[in-house]
């Protein structure tokens, strides 16, 4: 089942409330790091099916944040 939740609230603010199962990939996008399917160097694919962008300069720090998250306890769905 597919939820919309809509929020008025900066980028900032979000990703603040969200917390680090969340990761800002790109100016536009947070995703939730347990429905990462796969990614490569410009885009993160999630488990829907959906393909979002990452800025290639985040690259590396995605990464490492994306393998922090599978260590300490997050799951991936996939």
């Amino acid at each position: 089942m597919e939820e919309v939740i809509e929020s008025y609230a900066t980028m900032d603010e979000l990703e603040g409330q969200l917390g680090d199962s969340f990761y800002r990939c790109h100016r536009g996008y947070l995703v939730n790091m347990a429905h990462i399917a796969r990614y490569d160097a410009d885009s993160i694919f999630l488990s829907s099916g959906e393909k979002v962008y990452l800025t290639r300069k985040k690259h590396k720090e995605f990464v490492k944040a994306y393998m922090w998250y599978l260590q300490n306890g997050g799951v991936s769905c996939v």
